[in-house]
């Protein structure tokens, strides 16, 4: 049985904040402004395997 699982985080780009995505810090001018660490891929997945 296949377990299918969809997610979607979206987030603004805002000076003086990381560029993270998944884990991995990118090199960039602009990050993701969020009230956490605004990781869009991690916070996608968890997502789609929690149903949310």
């Amino acid at each position: 049985m296949f377990r299918i699982g969809q997610g979607f985080d979206v987030h603004q780009l805002t000076e003086g904040r990381p560029l993270i995505i998944g884990g991995i810090m990118i090199p960039y001018e602009k990050g993701l402004l969020g009230h956490s660490d605004a990781d869009v891929l991690l916070h996608t997945v968890a997502d789609a395997c929690l149903g949310q």
